[in-house]
């Protein structure tokens, strides 16, 4: 290691010039009077003194008891005070600044924690799992079964989900409109999908104005159906009389693609009128659309043929030699989303729909889940030695990144709120399908199937059951059998209050999803239901709508606007009997965490939180391990463990309690900030919190909402925790950068061409104090100097001239001295030697000859 001195002259520990290192520590130098003037010194400890939290700096200080040096009025917290002599321990860097010989400095302190695994590279690309979606103006409102009129004000400004009914089903409806098969010169309604209507099976595709579905006639042939389309409000229909053989299996921007034999028809799904026709590459089975696209399929032996067509022509065509497929039967699937196409039925492939690209070939099923984001969740499989076997569930992304998620089914639910849109149920667990974490499992049925998934509750179909269980645990609250539940394909919508299927006596039902309870029942004479066929429901609009194989009929409202599915104070579950007090169960999403106010203290970062639950009925923080960690502007600020085992709280909504302050600390190593390089503007949040809950044991306890205004038990982290992908070096760069801007003004306004005590200077690569100093390190030092005392400061040697070093990270007492003996003086009465504290000038305009005072 070498530095270039004031006078140009090299030093080096190494070099024969270089001064001894001292006996008793032999990183430190002994014999001074060899370093240039301006050389950084080597670290020290100086008096622990706590920074009291939010205290207005003092006007004046006392100056006792030392003589000479000042504090000035911007400074927080008592003067220096005196340090003990005694025996001072020596060892490796456990925390504070690196020991040195001779000297104790007040009591003693706990060790440091470190920050995480320091030797592994981390990068702070972005905080993955947000504690929550941002709550806005007219956000979830609570409900219970009777709501009030201003319940119902609430309500109305709720954003509601894709997927749900707009209105709500408190009661039984009555017709509101019918179209039979009759109607529109047909035998009966068939599925637009060629693999369910060549079995004659009903289904429909729906958006959020119109329901459209086959019309089959049998003296015309599978090959020459109608389309139908039906507006849900009034019931009008249109069809489209050119024969179609099948459709696409989705609707976007009203638009629907259809095919005969040679052509595909673009259909406006309000009117029926054709926007655009493509001819047809040759025959195939099955097309696919997503808005911007057709896509289609043909087999020629064991090659697979994905063309994309537009109204312009052939965009591109892959040939695909899957590899040895599963036996399938019949069962197929081929659909597509924004980013992808997919086919299946004993092989899987995936393909970028952009470009062609293979992203998956392999043995699999022909189930297909489409996520928000477009990306998939398939079925693969092993065809190796004659031996079949089904898994694992795989998410393919549009980036062709793919994420085995194990299991052999799986199931993703229709509705779902923002917190569990990316979970599935891949067999009897209940997944995150970001990372394949599981939440929890269920041992009841034999692959369950998702129905809907809120932050309440998640409703499972097992076999001919209908479960309900928590979100955040899986504990079951309610099972019915109150609903035609045994077919595969029984579906169900809900108004955000009950859940709407086929029910038992082959008509529909509706159960309350806090209780399980029917709430009524229509009999299969209104729905139009002929034969044993189980009737398929779909949510457009407000308006509820049946498909049977003979009628469409359309339901309207019966009560007010919808709410979002959990939105409610949860029930007891059974295992606690129902009925009695209403306990706080835990939410599926985390918490809001908000910063109100930061503040130092011996402990460490302090920080004031406002916390208030996602879910409308309230939350619970019961695990140990419970990582909540802040970030401003894509850097860490601290990020830590809380045991909420030890003393569980029970938070409430923005609406219902107004939310709960908590007042968390994060101990040295687990910040990376002082509160002066933290700003917190009212109405402004310019922090991302992320709260992962961990995992917990047990039943949750029995917990009520805390009362309005209410205060939660101070919190104090475990121990640090990292976020993923968190780069520690740059995190550390990033806030001795600001530190040493916010401290630049302080330094500028009141130390500028003063002398002072320089207590600690580092830079990267440092070999010192047996170690070699890193940012992380030098950081953990020099917050370590800051809680200890009471006003230390942090320079960076580049920006000022008295230093001729570059790259130096320098920390200062913030006192002043009238010339260089009184701060020299000042470091032998603190009970300094002068290896560890000595005189220092500081200035923007002085050179770095004389600058520097050594004892």
């Amino acid at each position: 290691m070498s530095h270039s001195g004031a006078d140009g002259r090299d030093e080096s520990p190494e070099d024969p010039s270089a001064p001894e290192a001292d006996a008793d520590n032999p990183t430190v130098i002994a014999d001074r009077t060899d370093l240039p003037p301006s050389a950084p010194a080597p670290v020290t400890r100086i008096a622990p003194n706590e920074i009291p939290a939010n205290q207005p700096p003092p006007q004046q200080f006392s100056t006792q008891p030392f003589s000479g040096p000042h504090y000035h009025p911007t400074q927080v917290g008592p003067p220096l005070t005196a340090m003990q002599t005694g025996p001072y321990p020596t060892g490796p860097y456990t925390g504070g600044p690196p020991t040195g010989p001779g000297v104790a400095f007040g009591p003693p302190q706990p060790p440091r924690p470190p920050r995480g695994q320091r030797a592994v590279p981390w990068v702070l690309a972005a905080i993955a799992v947000l504690c929550v979606v941002a709550l806005t103006a007219g956000a979830i409102a609570w409900w219970s079964s009777q709501r009030d009129s201003a319940d119902s004000d609430t309500a109305d400004r709720q954003p509601l989900l894709p997927g749900q009914l707009t209105g709500t089903f408190p009661t039984a409806p009555g017709v509101a409109w019918a179209v039979t098969a009759s109607d529109v010169g047909a035998d009966q309604f068939v599925s637009p999908l060629p693999w369910d209507s060549q079995y004659l099976r009903v289904d429909a595709l729906r958006d959020d104005t119109t329901v459209v579905t086959l019309a089959h006639t049998i003296s015309a042939g599978a090959r020459a159906m109608k389309v139908v389309g039906v507006d849900t409000t009034t019931g009008k229909h249109w069809t489209f009389d050119t024969g179609v053989a099948s459709c696409a299996d989705r609707i976007v921007d009203h638009l629907i693609a259809c095919a005969d034999t040679q052509r595909v028809y673009l259909i406006d799904v309000r009117s029926g009128a054709t926007t655009d026709t493509i001819m047809l590459p040759g025959s195939g089975y099955g097309i696919a659309f997503n808005g911007d696209a057709v896509f289609t399929r043909t087999y020629s032996g064991s090659t697979l043929t994905i063309t994309k067509l537009t109204p312009a022509g052939t965009v591109w065509t892959r040939e695909i030699t899957p590899p040895e497929a599963l036996p399938s039967g019949d069962a197929s699937n081929f659909t597509a989303t924004d980013d992808l196409v997919a086919s299946g039925g004993g092989t899987i492939t995936v393909l970028a729909a952009g470009d062609g690209k293979t992203l998956l070939s392999e043995p699999g099923r022909s189930t297909i889940e489409a996520l928000p984001d477009s990306s998939m969740l398939v079925v693969t499989g092993s065809a190796a030695s004659g031996n079949p076997t089904d898994g694992p569930v795989v998410r393919v992304r549009a980036d062709g990144t793919i994420t085995r998620l194990g299991g052999s089914t799986v199931s993703s639910a229709t509705v779902a709120t923002p917190g569990q849109q990316y979970r599935a149920l891949v067999g009897a667990r209940y997944v995150d399908t970001g990372d394949g974490a599981e939440l929890w499992s269920t041992t009841v049925g034999n692959n369950p199937r998702l129905v809907l998934a809120d932050d309440r509750e998640v409703v499972l179909l097992d076999n001919d059951t209908i479960r309900s269980v928590e979100t955040a645990t899986g504990r079951q609250i309610w099972s019915s059998t109150a609903a035609n539940a045994s077919p595969w394909d029984w579906n169900a919508v809900t108004d955000g209050e009950t859940l709407i299927g086929p029910g038992r006596n082959g008509g529909l039902a509706a159960l309350d999803l806090g209780t399980g309870a029917e709430r009524w029942e229509l009999p299969t004479a209104d729905v139009g239901v002929e034969t044993s066929a189980t009737p398929k429901v779909f949510a457009a609009g407000d308006h509820l709508v049946a498909v049977t194989a003979s009628a469409i009929t359309g339901f309207a409202p019966t009560g007010p606007r919808a709410v979002v599915p959990g939105s409610m104070r949860a029930p007891a579950t059974e295992e606690s009997g129902g009925g009695g007090d209403e306990y706080v169960t835990p939410c599926g999403s985390p918490p809001v965490f908000t910063p109100q106010s930061f503040r130092t203290t011996s402990g460490g970062l302090g920080v004031t939180m406002k916390v208030s639950a996602t879910c409308p009925g309230g939350d619970i923080l019961y695990g140990p391990r419970t990582r909540i960690s802040i970030a401003e502007n894509g850097a860490l600020v601290a990020s830590g463990f809380f045991d909420f085992a030890r003393a569980p709280v029970a938070v409430g909504s923005l609406e219902s309690t107004g939310g709960l302050t908590m007042e968390l600390t994060y101990p040295p190593g687990s910040f990376f900030r002082l509160p002066d390089t933290l700003t917190v503007d009212p109405g402004i949040n310019r922090y991302l919190v992320d709260c992962d809950k961990g995992p917990t044991s047990g039943s949750p306890p029995k917990l009520k909402l805390p009362e309005r205004g209410a205060t939660a038990p101070a919190a104090v982290a475990t121990g640090p925790s990292l976020p993923a992908g968190t780069d520690l070096s740059a995190t550390s760069v990033s806030a001795l950068r600001l530190q040493a801007d916010s401290d630049r003004a302080f330094i500028v306004g009141n130390l500028n061409n003063r002398w002072v005590a320089q207590l600690s200077s580092k830079r990267p690569g440092l070999n010192a104090e047996g170690r070699i100093w890193d940012e992380p390190a030098i950081l953990d030092e020099f917050l370590a100097l800051r809680l200890r005392f009471n006003d230390v400061r942090l320079l960076y040697s580049d920006e000022w001239s008295v230093f001729s070093y570059k790259g130096w990270w320098v920390t200062v007492a913030a006192a002043t001295f009238p010339g260089p003996d009184a701060a020299n003086n000042w470091c032998r009465t603190q009970g300094f030697d002068s290896d560890h504290c000595f005189a220092k000038l500081i200035s923007t305009t002085a050179g770095s000859e004389g600058s520097t005072r050594y004892w």
